[in-house]
């Protein structure tokens, strides 16, 4: 049952209606039968397997001495099952594996550190992992989060639920209108490289670090919206990452569960570990845990290469960062200048680490930046082959984008906000926008083909 599909916007409905209906102590194990209802749509065997993984980590959080353990069998089931394409065996990822695992592996990292007491309760802990608007992609919630707002049970208020609809109409449009229209454009250029070289390389240089922007904070925006229907807030995902000043700056608004969970159980364990070698074990530190991080998404060489090019990032921004600060302190002009080229730099270097993301060789990486580089012309006649593609529209991409980020821009700004607390233009200006984003996401779904265009972090 893909997000994006009126099948799950009447499930959501329905279980958020039970939720308001039904009685504090029954709404825990409304969401796990919902949870696993929507789980089994995918595939009654993962969801057994789900379920194994779950219950390896609750009982192996009973007793503290075997949490590494359970981390253990957790890890080894992930990567047996992240290996199985690249052994070529035609099996299915399971839906959520790399997401559901992290959440109970921190779980008993905490409980191996002691840093949380066991969790005694099995029905929330079941909950806590198969959580239906967080199975798909994320984000990456932890227990001590996740379960008390369980536990309290609260019936949703009007503010919240409006504002989660207005989240959820906000992920589609991101979906529908900006990551759906650039996809066709960005896989043309990755699928006729040779064809046209230069500048209309770039579009699909620029576009589809846009286009994954677009269509994984799309995804967020829908599992919080949903999530805050039955009374769960969860982590944010992304801050306005394009408008980072630094490579180190983009990873802490960019996946910003990923990135705060390898952080905490990977970066700063090895960085403690590696400290009395200096500068040489943070650059370590710094190249294992991206490395991780490009695995994470798949056995790949171009993803390991992705980590490896976003730590040569990292690595240069962190043994700079002294110098760069004396600098700054002696020509303070330098300093402003930085505020607005950082940014721009940052991006392009973000494209650049993307290419290797996107392309399905080492080979077409090579291809891509030999042919961005080749030359500019013929331009008008490769330019309208590339934008023509059935199901480009690149004619609203641009009003698309700006709506994209000004409507980013509101919900950073009055996500935390109660209505009460805006003044009465403000609170009818956002009952009049959730209206109107009501019935441009219906507008969407009867037009739109989307259920052929899954999610990309959706695999992973």
């Amino acid at each position: 049952m893909s997000f994006t599909s009126a099948a799950f916007l009447g499930f959501l409905g329905g279980v958020a209606l039970l939720h308001a209906l039904l009685p504090r102590v029954a709404r825990a194990p409304l969401l796990l039968i919902a949870s696993y209802a929507f789980y089994a749509l995918y595939s009654g065997y993962y969801a057994l397997l789900l379920l194994a993984s779950t219950l390896v980590a609750f009982l192996a959080g009973r007793v503290r001495s075997a949490a590494l353990a359970g981390v253990a069998l957790l890890i080894a089931a992930l990567v047996l099952f992240k290996a199985l394409p690249i052994l070529g065996v035609g099996a299915l990822i399971p839906l959520g594996i790399s997401y559901y695992t992290f959440k109970l592996s921190a779980y008993l990292i905490d409980r191996h550190w002691g840093a949380v007491e066991s969790e005694g309760r099995l029905v929330p802990f079941l909950t806590f992992t198969a959580f239906f608007p967080q199975i798909v992609g994320g984000p990456i919630q932890r227990a001590p989060d996740f379960l008390p707002q369980l536990a309290a049970g609260s019936r949703v208020s009007p503010d919240l639920a409006l504002k989660a609809v207005m989240r959820i109409c906000l992920g589609f449009f991101k979906k529908f209108v900006v990551a759906d229209n650039l996809a066709p454009i960005v896989n043309y250029v990755y699928a006729h490289l040779g064809a046209h070289p230069g500048a209309p390389v770039l579009l699909g240089f620029y576009g589809y670090p846009l286009q994954m922007y677009a269509d994984f904070s799309g995804l967020t925006d829908i599992a919080l919206g949903a999530g805050a229907l039955v009374g769960i807030i969860g982590p944010e995902n992304f801050a306005a990452p394009f408008a980072a000043p630094s490579p180190s700056e983009y990873w802490r608004r960019w996946h910003m569960s990923l990135t705060t969970w390898m952080v905490d159980y990977v970066f700063t364990p090895l960085r403690m570990a590696l400290r009395r070698f200096g500068n040489a074990g943070l650059v370590a530190s710094l190249f294992i845990n991206m490395i991780l991080i490009g695995l994470w998404h798949g056995f790949y060489l171009t993803f390991a290469l992705f980590g490896v090019v976003h730590a040569c990032y990292m690595t240069i921004d962190a043994l700079t960062q002294k110098a760069r600060k004396r600098l700054y302190k002696r020509h303070p002009s330098l300093d402003r200048l930085t505020d607005v080229l950082g940014p721009l730099i940052t991006f392009h270097l973000i494209a650049v680490a993307f290419v290797f993301f996107r392309a399905d060789s080492v080979a077409t990486v090579g291809a891509f930046f030999a042919h961005l580089t080749a030359g500019l012309e013929p331009l008008a006649p490769a330019f309208h082959y590339i934008i023509d593609q059935p199901g480009s529209s690149i004619g609203v991409l641009g009003a698309a984008l700006v709506l994209m980020e000004a409507g980013d821009w509101v919900r950073r700004r009055f996500w935390s906000v109660p209505l009460p607390g805006l003044p009465r233009w403000g609170r009818w200006s956002l009952v009049a926008a959730t209206g109107l984003s009501i019935l441009l996401t219906a507008a969407l779904l009867m037009t739109s083909s989307s259920e052929s265009n899954p999610f990309l972090y959706a695999i992973f």
